[in-house]
């Protein structure tokens, strides 16, 4: 497969994972918490609310992987 630039792309099939689903979304919400946190002790709060939903959505998919 190529992209429009004519650069040769791996297949999804082929490229070799660092890390299982859970484990994926288990970091992905330690991530979001820390950004969270850093988006409320800035007065940030629609960013806070939009990584608070993040964060839930990251816990169900650790949950279900």
């Amino acid at each position: 497969m190529t992209n429009q630039a004519g650069a040769r792309l791996e297949e999804p099939e082929a490229i070799q994972r660092l890390a299982t689903e859970k484990e994926t979304a288990e970091y992905i919400c330690d991530l979001l918490k820390q950004l969270e946190l850093m988006a409320r002790t800035s007065g940030l709060v629609r960013l806070q609310y939009l990584l608070r939903e993040s964060v839930e959505e990251a816990e169900r998919a650790a949950a279900g992987a």
